[in-house]
């Protein structure tokens, strides 16, 4: 799967054959998703990632962005939109992504047949997107959280922010200061499936940027309330889309039922018991859900789109117990 840029060509979608049976050609799911949309949610970006500041009273439009030759992170300043037209595909762009994430948490977590994304015209609108590569950073999960990510650049250096919000790309391993939580913004007319999210440190800082003494825009992770400066738009790939709905089915203990689509997973123990034999290797169905309140704080936590992290919070629990 490529990136793709403003004026290349769309390449042609190939079908496929079925390898079981040889039977009729299948479409490629891949192909309803394409381009730049905004992100769904914060669970659901994943892959090529294009982090974009609309302009506001204070500062231009920007990208985060990395120097290829000293790797130095920096705001890069976008042109402005110009032209009517512009401003309108983007809307559109917005206006469709919006629709995809319009679900309650529910209807979410049995979200959709990757068809159904044909109808909202995704595939079909204009997309604000990068014109460099430095621009993108690839968004990967940490495992069994539904909010917290990576970003990594082109060459292989993860985005990172340190105690006193000073934002570099300097290492090409993982620790905490390169871990990133999403958020909706907690306030504000940015609809649900615009893009718009909050982006913090490892500190609980946000990222943002400031005009400093000349002009010059800075890149900075040390701001401890959200404003308007810290209301990124958050593009991916929209092919990667079905994938990370599969990656969030799988964090939060959601079943895939063959030629059906996505089901709920109602039956919590069943669940963990799941999970407990997925991640120890001697897991055992009786270690599950027990008591009352047990499934109540489960409950909670699914409700809360917490799932993963509690049967991870357990599973430890339990790995503890039964050595200690």
């Amino acid at each position: 799967m490529g990136l793709h840029f403003k004026g290349e060509k769309p390449k042609k979608k190939t079908k496929s054959k079925s390898r079981s049976t040889g039977g009729p050609a299948k479409e490629d799911p891949d192909a309803h998703l394409e381009g730049w949309i905004p992100a769904p949610s914060p669970a659901l970006l994943l892959g090529p990632s294009y982090l974009t500041l609309p302009a506001t009273d204070l500062t231009p439009a920007v990208c985060v962005a990395i120097n290829p030759t000293t790797g130095k992170v920096y705001p890069h300043v976008l042109p402005s939109a110009g032209t009517e037209s512009s401003a309108a595909a983007l809307s559109r762009a917005t206006s469709s992504a919006a629709q995809l994430a319009s679900l309650d948490p529910e209807e979410l977590e049995a979200l959709v047949d990757p068809t159904d994304a044909a109808a909202l015209g995704l595939s079909t609108v204009e997309h604000s997107e990068p014109s460099d590569v430095n621009h993108v950073w690839v968004c990967a999960r940490i495992p069994d959280t539904n909010d917290k990510v990576t970003f990594r650049s082109g060459g292989g250096k993860f985005l990172a922010c340190d105690e006193y919000g000073r934002v570099s790309a300097e290492r090409e391993a993982r620790g905490m200061q390169e871990e990133w939580t999403l958020e909706e913004p907690a306030s504000g007319k940015d609809a649900a499936g615009s893009g718009r999210m909050v982006i913090k440190s490892a500190y609980g800082k946000y990222l943002s940027v400031d005009v400093v003494a000349g002009g010059k825009v800075e890149l900075r992770g040390d701001e401890e309330k959200e404003s308007s400066t810290e209301r990124w738009r958050l593009m991916m790939q929209g092919e990667y889309v079905v994938k990370a709905k599969k990656q969030y089915n799988d964090r939060n203990g959601i079943k895939t039922v063959a030629d059906t689509g996505y089901t709920v997973v109602t039956d919590l123990a069943g669940a963990e018991i799941d999970a407990i034999k997925k991640y120890h290797h001697h897991g055992r169905g009786s270690d599950a859900v027990g008591t009352e309140e047990d499934k109540r704080a489960l409950k909670k936590a699914r409700k809360e789109g917490k799932l993963a992290e509690a049967m991870l919070d357990r599973r430890a629990k339990l790995k503890s117990d039964r050595y200690c």
